[in-house]
């Protein structure tokens, strides 16, 4: 059985190498701008994740300072009490302190 010139949908979708390549370049070009389009709202999407994630260290980094700063406020307090309840001591505590560091920066 021969064929008499009618194509196959094999040799119409080769076409005639002029329109395969051209139909292959324009779908190449599209590829390379979906490629490019899909990069920039990637860039964007991190871009807004990682500001989000710096603004939740920047208010997790504030709440510690906050309860630090009221831990060391209460601290302070306490040795403030002790203090007025006991000079003598605080006093007797403190000059041991300092000899203890003079005779430290000494050597």
């Amino acid at each position: 059985m021969a064929t008499t010139g009618a194509r196959g949908p094999k040799d119409e979708a080769q076409g005639t190498g002029n329109e395969g390549t051209s139909a292959e370049g324009r779908n190449l070009d599209s590829d390379i701008q979906q490629l490019r389009s899909d990069i920039a709202r990637l860039s964007e999407h991190l871009m807004q994740l990682g500001n989000r994630s710096v603004s939740q260290a920047r208010r997790a980094a504030l709440e510690q300072a906050d309860q630090l700063r009221g831990t060391a406020e209460e601290f302070q307090d306490d040795v403030i009490e002790a203090v007025r309840e006991k000079p003598i001591t605080a006093l007797a505590l403190a000059a041991g302190a300092g000899f203890l560091f003079a005779l430290m920066m000494r050597r």
